[in-house]
């Protein structure tokens, strides 16, 4: 089964959730949706290729689920982090740009990365090295660029590449 099928029968669920009613019109809205977001990113998600469900496939999906409860930890941790730096009487913070090395080398898995350090408060992803090694992450405390990037790598990192490479 091609990527495309996959993805063009998985958007139509999706908008049903995300606009709370299940109707034909809806479905069919999503189907829309789905063929006009899908289509510029054919090359990049490589939508053409055919999957078959393999051992690894069916492996990851745990892991997967591994990911999203860490990602949704690192996001409470961050939000209380950023509560406190918000809340003190002064602001005593220095923001800046780190490079992160990355050790994931597909694009599924550096776009992983990045969303997630962007979901995550506090950082944002702001671009990538030209030959993908390196992600440039803005820090709303750089303080300790060291701490950040092993954050990165450890908390994060480590969990991208276990469910998406």
């Amino acid at each position: 089964m091609k990527r495309r099928l996959i993805t063009y029968m998985a958007l139509p669920v999706v908008w049903c959730m995300v606009s709370g009613r299940i109707s034909i019109g809806s479905i069919f809205l999503g189907l829309l949706f789905g063929a006009v977001v899908v289509q510029p990113f054919n090359k990049l998600y490589r939508l053409d290729e055919v999957i078959t469900p393999t051992g690894d496939w069916l492996a990851k999906i745990p892991k997967k689920f591994v990911y999203f409860y860490v990602l949704i930890k690192e996001i409470i941790k961050a939000n209380i982090m950023v509560a406190k730096i918000v809340l003190q009487p002064t602001i005593n913070i220095k923001p800046g740009i780190i490079r992160v090395p990355i050790r994931t080398r597909t694009n599924i898995g550096i776009t992983g990365i990045a969303n997630t350090i962007t979901l995550t408060p506090g950082t944002l992803t702001v671009d990538i090295s030209d030959d993908q090694t390196a992600l440039f992450v803005h820090s709303i405390d750089a303080t300790d660029p060291q701490g950040i990037r092993d954050s990165i790598r450890d908390d994060l990192e480590k969990y991208v590449l276990e469910a998406f490479e």
